[in-house]
């Protein structure tokens, strides 16, 4: 017996021919306004630097964290491993779950378990904790780097699209720099738990 087709989530909108997505589970492009244009683009810009900001901010200080929660350096090594190994497992099930059910509601899954986890690892310093943390963000980092990637291209358009999809990818490689330059400060003001709480 064959399964009925699968029924979409919202009504569809009434696109024209140019923005229509080329497949089920893509991006459409219709037509923006240039201030509409721009608020895509400042979106796209805070999603990528924040998606990539709490790993950053992990690695940049990773022996001070080692410290603070009394790890070895091979327990250490695996707060950034554990972030990593989610973030890619996500992106192939971000896939599949975006167009069954769309991207909200992906990103809406992980950052509430994410911020959850944040929360309580303030109250439990534990070293399974710290990697549940590390697991949850990875989930949410490949949530939100989707989501800047595809603002960036609303952001630019079908006409320009090359650009937008290099310039969406690229932000999340602002978040390393950025944690470098803010660390120093955070530490000094509360050690690890203002990086999370910043995070």
């Amino acid at each position: 017996m064959a399964s009925p087709p699968p029924q979409p989530l919202e009504p569809i909108p009434d696109w024209r021919e140019d923005e229509k997505p080329s497949m089920p589970g893509s991006p459409s492009t219709p037509r923006h306004a240039p201030a509409t244009r721009l608020a895509y683009g400042l979106v796209s810009l805070l999603l990528g630097i924040t998606g990539g900001l709490g790993t950053a901010l992990v690695t940049a200080n990773l022996p001070a964290i080692q410290g603070n929660l009394g790890l070895t350096p091979t327990q250490g090594a695996w707060l950034p491993a554990v972030y990593l190994m989610v973030n890619v497992s996500a992106n192939l099930l971000l896939v599949k779950f975006r167009q069954q059910y769309g991207l909200k509601r992906f990103a809406e899954i992980g950052l509430s378990i994410y911020a959850a986890l944040t929360l309580l690892h303030l109250l439990a310093h534990t070293y399974p904790m710290a990697l549940f943390v590390r697991a949850a963000s990875g989930f949410t980092g490949a949530a939100v780097s989707s989501l800047a990637v595809l603002y960036m291209i609303q952001a630019f358009g079908k006409a320009r699209l090359p650009q937008g999809l290099i310039l969406g990818i690229g932000i999340s490689q602002l978040a390393t720099p950025l944690a470098w330059l803010l660390s120093s400060a955070l530490l000094d003001l509360g050690e690890w738990n203002t990086l999370y709480l910043f995070d």
